[in-house]
């Protein structure tokens, strides 16, 4: 879909790129390389993310991440920061400069006996939930097994026990970070406090963090899965909005209404207090209407968005179609927060669906409650605003000839809905990098922020991201 650059040549043959690929411990991929193509897609796979960089350096050390960082700034390329690929703009991938790729980094070290994980950069949410259920512990990340801590986390990381333990930046004990002049930094409350509150959901505008250590709490069996039903979308998620309002901390629930034939919603729970209580909290939700399935049950945490079972996908789903066994997968999607889940909201969501074909998608979730809101509001950069909620409108394709349409489903979506959302967006959701946007979302911590931007990367050499400006007050 892109074209190869003149200047791709000139580095392949330049002195300086073979005296970094003879230095540099992990793969670095060029467009004359085979697998160069596979190496610059992040997860989310479209015509915004098509880019191509003059190179990618798939880290596996924080060395590597040394000498990457030095060889960009030598040669003035554009630096791309990736672990997971799946930030929101497509933000892990760049065109003509350089992508630092950590998702190569994934050793996990546990301290059962305090309670914590030691988890490199490129090391993903479903990763870390199995590693650290043989110990009778979880981390509090996001909802997403396939996401990387990394961009989750410094983007502030809201999950399922954001009620009962907090965001993710709430349970960071400490971290590992390179920044901008090459020097390498561990970071906590008593070291480099400054810079640790900037990653506690500052984004990866101060560097790239090359190893996160995490509070783990005791939690085995969850009561939560997925029910589904076909229904009266306004109706459900009116539904869905008073059963929050009285939701208990033990308790996250996220809603995604997916397109097929007709809308389907799909509403994923995790309970993690006492069963009995749990049954009893979520019975209202499993009484509404007579569902299509219902996959909720006590089952590991580490196990709690595994593919439901096949019957519960041929009732829900039905057959798979013959043009699902194969081919690129192309996704686009943007997202936001509501202060409230207001009628007005409810009605644009309805409105958008009715133009949704197949592979189209609204979810709602990380309703804020508990003690995330109970945490100062300077404590971290993450807004936190109770009763907030973040949305996102989805599309998925197989035939290229659908992503003009899909795309703009989704950006006239995210406009329409843009109009009834909140200024203090959750980062890792915030579709608009425009420094209005940025300001807006961080809102009474910005300054704070623009001030540690002119101290730890005042040329602001990592700037794809939702970007702090060094020079903006």
């Amino acid at each position: 879909m892109g074209t190869s650059l003149p200047a791709i040549a000139f580095l392949d043959h330049s002195d300086s790129l073979a005296r970094f690929r003879r230095a540099f411990g992990g793969q670095v991929f060029a467009a004359s390389d085979a697998s160069y193509d596979r190496a610059r897609s992040p997860a989310s796979v479209n015509p915004v993310s098509d880019k191509r960089p003059y190179l990618i350096a798939r880290c596996t050390s924080p060395k590597d991440v040394v000498l990457a960082i030095a060889f960009a700034r030598s040669q003035g390329l554009e630096i791309a920061v990736r672990a997971g690929g799946h930030d929101v703009l497509g933000a892990s991938v760049c065109e003509g400069g350089i992508v630092i790729d950590v998702s190569g980094m994934k050793s996990i070290d546990i301290d059962a006996q305090r309670a914590t994980a030691r988890v490199a950069a490129g090391v993903r949410t479903g990763e870390l939930h199995a590693a650290t259920a043989a110990h009778g512990l979880a981390p509090v990340l996001g909802c997403n097994p396939a996401v990387g801590v990394a961009g989750l986390t410094l983007g502030g990381g809201l999950g399922w026990f954001l009620g009962r333990f907090g965001a993710a930046c709430d349970n960071l004990l400490a971290a590992d970070i390179v920044t901008a002049d090459g020097r390498q930094r561990h970071v906590s409350a008593g070291e480099h406090a400054d810079l640790f509150w900037g990653l506690r959901g500052g984004g990866g505008n101060f560097g790239i963090v090359t190893a996160f250590e995490y509070q783990l709490h005791p939690i085995n069996d969850v009561l939560g899965g997925v029910a589904a039903w076909r229904t009266d979308i306004g109706a459900f998620l009116r539904f869905y909005r008073a059963f929050m309002r009285s939701a208990p901390d033990e308790l996250t629930a996220e809603v995604s209404v997916v397109m097929l034939d007709a809308p389907v919603v799909l509403a994923t729970v995790c309970w993690s207090g006492d069963r009995i209580e749990g049954e009893r909290v979520l019975r209202p939700l499993r009484d509404f209407g007579p569902p299509l399935a219902d996959a909720i049950a006590m089952v590991p945490f580490a196990h709690l968005t595994d593919r439901p079972s096949p019957a519960f996908s041929a009732r829900v789903f039905g057959p798979p179609s013959a043009n699902q066994n194969g081919g690129r997968v192309y996704d686009y999607w943007r997202g936001g927060s509501l202060n409230e889940l207001t009628d007005p909201a409810i009605e644009q969501i309805v409105t958008r669906l009715q133009s949704a074909t197949r592979g189209m998608s609204v979810g709602l979730g990380h309703y804020m409650h508990g003690q995330i809101c109970r945490i100062a509001a300077d404590a971290t950069p993450l807004p936190r605003v109770a009763g907030q909620l973040t949305y996102f409108f989805d599309a998925n394709w197989r035939d290229p000839a659908r992503a003009e349409a899909a795309m703009a489903w989704v950006n006239d979506a995210c406009a329409a809905m843009g109009r009834l959302s909140s200024a203090g967006t959750y980062v890792n959701y915030l579709s608009d990098d425009s420094d209005v946007a940025v300001r807006d979302a961080y809102q009474s911590n910005y300054a704070r922020l623009v001030s540690l931007k002119r101290k730890y990367d005042p040329t602001n050499q990592f700037h794809l991201n939702r970007n702090i400006r060094p020079g903006l007050r």
